[in-house]
């Protein structure tokens, strides 16, 4: 992590200045919130990603949900950002178990992503531990190099073989005959998107499927899409060359409906509980 001077932190519970990096003694436990009018999305689901980081590399926090949602809000007033991202970080340094919260350059897709689509690339990386959030500067390096050459929106990870498991920071799901499929369980990171879609799928009724997809069989789908905290859920215009008419699928179209449903029912939720 790499905080510079004027980034407003809270350490612990308090505001701080740091002025130089932040050294973890080995990658801290990550999560990133998105704050929509004050508020965060999905509190509670990212609270139990976060203690499931935790316990998959032997941390313990000090810290209830409660307290963390305090110290967002305290974040959020002294900021005087309603509409952004949130990173929170926890672990050890040589000054003991650290939590950390600050705010992230939040960028969002514009209006012509979802209506044109966006355009993906694959490369081969595999990522060590799919399900812990764990902080890796190699990869958000050769995530950043490799989109900047390929100028696309999000590169797509497979390994040797070609088998596609997700997006650098997003999770990957694919359409045919309005029946969604997308890679296992075990090979991909258990998006906080991802789980609110699973269950909109069993609302709508859609027939939802994983299994090992290849590079070589993209051509089998009629649409795809990406879904992530930043996102939502994003039409894929092309993998690689291949092209797709995701933005008029209506299977897309109806997840997009009912995604921005359970987003405005989350938030009303949230401030029920916690403000």
């Amino acid at each position: 992590m790499n905080n510079q001077c004027h980034i407003t932190i809270m350490k612990n519970g308090a505001q701080v200045d740091i002025n130089e990096e932040v050294r973890y003694l080995q990658s801290p436990v990550y999560e990133v919130i998105r704050i929509i009018e004050g508020t965060p999305l999905f509190f509670q689901e990212h609270m139990k990603r976060f203690q499931t980081s935790l316990e998959l590399v032997n941390y313990e926090c000090a810290y209830s949900s409660e307290t963390i949602f305090d110290q967002i809000k305290n974040l959020i007033e002294t900021t005087g950002l309603k509409d952004n991202n949130i990173r929170l970080e926890y672990g050890v340094t040589d000054l003991g178990m650290i939590l950390m919260l600050f705010m992230v350059k939040s960028e969002y897709p514009n209006k012509s992503f979802y209506e044109q689509g966006v355009r993906v690339k694959t490369a081969c990386i595999v990522r060590g531990n799919p399900h812990a959030k764990l902080v890796n500067k190699h990869y958000l390096e050769q995530i950043s190099a490799l989109k900047a050459v390929s100028d696309v929106y999000e590169i797509i990870l497979k390994n040797e073989a070609g088998k596609i498991a997700e997006g650098s920071k997003s999770n990957l799901f694919f359409i045919k005959d309005q029946t969604i499929y997308s890679a296992k369980e075990a090979d991909i990171l258990m998006g906080i998107t991802r789980l609110e879609l699973m269950a909109i799928f069993e609302k709508l009724d859609l027939t939802y499927i994983e299994l090992d997809i290849y590079e070589e069989t993209l051509e089998r789908y009629e649409a795809c899409f990406l879904s992530g905290t930043s996102i939502g859920v994003l039409p894929i215009e092309s993998v690689n060359e291949m092209k797709y008419n995701s933005t008029s699928n209506h299977v897309i179209i109806k997840l997009m409906g009912a995604y921005n449903t359970a987003v405005k029912n989350n938030l009303e939720n949230t401030r029920r509980l916690y403000l």
